[in-house]
């Protein structure tokens, strides 16, 4: 299939700062670059545009080349530890990385220092990985923008007066910008999805718990055990979060030696043989028509392409009440990061977990005050949704609908983010709103992909959100990388 009003992705790669990590890695293989060239290429695009994007606060450049310089010896021995040996990422601040601080945004932990690595960091640097730095962060990790008071504000390649995105915004605009190869970040809330989509990249939130999240967050040391929160890989191709995600995944430790994670192939090797349903927005979360209207193209062009299009097939639930159960529930989840004095508050607004009151900013307080009774009564809903789901994905291979319900905002950090509003169509609409497209997919724990199909109409990038069933990570990521093939592919900014 050709594309003709975009471009096939350039295989050349003459600016290695644009370089897709599988690229690298091929060309590391042959011998045609190093470690620590690779190193140096993305410590250029660091020192050329941190001073503007601030998206990797945090860097060790001096650690990273004495790794690049034992990857590049392990590979002239014939010792090399697989593709990513050599490679160089970076991780969301959240992620522990010894001796390194893990503040989540928070003055108050500034100068906490982690013992150990995280699981994700312990794997990738087990392979041969290159550690470059750590990624910025939304206080708390609770904003779709970037910005805290220990590191300052994050700001989009693409256009430096709006958002990258968040809470895995500094990640996102770190691998736009060239500074890393790849970025492991998290998502409870679309932290993975919306970043990428603002930003033109790739990304992947996971099936919930087939990647450890053991040192994540300011939880308890060794805490791994995280309701829809997952983690994922940010990269500049899709298959770059396939060659990332099988390094990442799996049991961790404490379970490794009973259960072995075995995702089930995709076979589908051609976009024309995949049954897809296509959402580009919903009543209960308006979508622009900068993103629907991208959205509605691709489908009308993968129908032109032969491929099974469905413009009406939904999943057979009341997507207003799974809103519900999943704010709820998502506010349970984050409450563990409060204070005493916060939940104390929080209690104190909380309503009714019974009460049909679907508006955000009482069920967030409701939801972080749930007993545990109620908890285990909202799972039930849950599973009615997730058997819904794997209904609805015996008919469809995947799901395409939107990221987020507009292209990247102009930064707003005037109060906290429940209280803004994005324009919809020449409509306010509560920020909190777009959390529909993340809590969709998310609240059963069913892989995403984001890959970029811009530019939009206004033109920022646009990204599409690929659903596929539990577990189907690598049914998501196939189609994800068949589109980049037909062009759909990142752009590198304008800075």
């Amino acid at each position: 299939m050709t594309l003709p009003d975009l471009p096939s992705a350039d295989s050349s790669w003459p600016d290695c700062r644009w370089m897709p990590a599988h690229a690298a890695a091929e060309q590391l293989a042959r011998g045609d670059t190093t470690a620590l060239a690779l190193v140096d290429a993305c410590q250029a695009a660091w020192q050329a545009h941190h001073g503007q994007v601030n998206a990797m606060v945090l860097a060790d450049f001096e650690a990273a080349r004495d790794a690049a310089a034992q990857s590049d010896a392990r590979r002239q021995a014939g010792r090399s530890r697989g593709r990513l040996d050599g490679i160089p990422f970076s991780v969301k601040e959240s992620f522990d990385v010894a001796g390194w601080p893990t503040t989540c945004g928070a003055p108050a932990r500034r100068t906490h220092r982690a013992t150990a690595d995280a699981a994700v960091v312990e794997r990738l640097r087990a392979q041969g990985a290159v550690l470059l730095g750590k990624t910025n962060v939304p206080l708390g990790l609770r904003d779709w923008q970037t910005y805290n008071a220990i590191y300052g504000t994050t700001r989009n390649p693409h256009d430096l007066s709006r958002t990258p995105g968040g809470s895995s915004g500094g990640s996102a605009a770190a691998v736009c910008a060239g500074m890393s190869f790849f970025d492991i970040g998290s998502d409870i809330g679309s932290s993975l999805r919306n970043p990428a989509h603002y930003c033109g990249v790739f990304s992947h939130k996971s099936s919930h718990g087939i990647v450890p999240l053991r040192g994540h967050g300011n939880a308890r040391p060794g805490f791994a055990a995280q309701d829809i929160n997952v983690a994922g890989p940010v990269a500049r191709s899709a298959r770059d979060l396939e060659l990332v995600l099988r390094a990442i995944a799996g049991p961790d430790t404490d379970v490794g030696a009973a259960w072995r994670l075995d995702l089930p192939a995709c076979d589908l090797a051609r976009l024309e043989r995949f049954r897809v349903a296509v959402l580009p927005s919903h009543p209960l979360a308006e979508t622009d028509a900068t993103v629907s209207g991208a959205i509605e193209r691709l489908g009308h062009w993968l129908e032109q392409a032969g491929a099974q299009v469905a413009w009406d097939a939904r999943p057979d639930f009341d997507a207003a009440q799974l809103w519900r159960v999943y704010v709820l529930l998502l506010r349970a989840t984050t409450s563990l990061y409060m204070d005493d004095a916060a939940f104390a508050e929080t209690v104190a607004r909380a309503g009714h977990p019974d009460s049909e009151d679907a508006d955000y900013a009482t069920l967030q307080f409701t939801g972080a005050a749930l007993s545990h009774r109620h908890w285990l009564l909202l799972q039930q809903a849950r599973e009615s949704f997730a058997q819904a789901w794997q209904r609805f994905f015996g008919t469809y291979d995947v799901l395409l609908c939107p990221a987020a319900s507009t292209t990247a905002f102009p930064l707003d950090e005037a109060g906290e983010p429940w209280q803004r509003s994005i324009t919809v169509n020449g409509r306010a609409w509560p920020l909190t709103s777009q959390l529909f497209w993340a809590g969709h997919s998310g609240l059963c724990g069913l892989p995403s992909t984001v890959a970029p199909i811009g530019p939009a109409s206004d033109g920022l990038p646009v990204g599409v959100q690929i659903v596929a069933g539990r577990y189907r990570d690598l049914t998501s990521l196939r189609f994800a990388q068949l589109l980049e093939d037909a062009g759909y592919a990142f752009r590198a900014p304008g800075i």
